[in-house]
């Protein structure tokens, strides 16, 4: 059951507070991310962006938020997503870019939030009335997945993440 799991969700709203997040907040690099310490010449490692590509979305109202998170520690708490964005919707897809990650594991949470009320509508039985979805098209059908099922590897060049927004029926 979805119950008590709109801090995933939510993550990408307010991992920085209501309606805060409009770039990439936090630093961007992933803390175990890189395993190498910077060289001796003091020169600092090579970031990479991330764009996460967003479809599958019912419609072009509201708007999608986006939650970036770099450890299985963190994930899925709210208070430890590495950055988050919102963005608007077109034609049902949306686009995001974070543009300064170390190669490394990442995962990616992803929030319909239709009404633009900076959360994740819930019915009765605590099933989400709004779009959702993670990278790796992890699976969700009884709370957020794990960290694990939703993780990818970030190379070291520019990637993009494909993300499809599911609803509950």
């Amino acid at each position: 059951m979805w119950l008590g799991s709109a801090s995933l969700l939510r993550a990408a709203l307010l991992a920085f507070g209501v309606g805060s997040i409009t770039g990439v907040v936090r630093g961007a690099a992933a803390p175990e991310a890189s395993g190498k310490a910077p060289e001796a010449s003091g020169k600092a490692p090579e970031r990479f962006p991330l764009s996460v590509r967003v479809s599958q979305l019912q419609n072009d109202t509201g708007r999608v938020a986006v939650a970036l998170f770099a450890s299985a520690e963190d994930f899925p708490d709210q208070k430890r997503a590495l950055a988050g964005q919102l963005t608007r919707i077109q034609n049902g897809k949306a686009s995001v870019t974070f543009p300064n990650l170390l190669p490394g594991r990442y995962a990616v949470a992803v929030l319909h939030d239709e009404n633009e009320n900076d959360e994740m509508d819930f019915n009765f039985l605590g099933m989400p009335l709004e779009g959702y979805g993670f990278s790796n098209d992890a699976s969700a059908p009884f709370g957020p997945p794990s960290f694990d099922a939703a993780a990818f590897r970030l190379r070291a060049r520019a990637s993009v993440v494909a993300v499809k927004v599911r609803y509950f029926p």
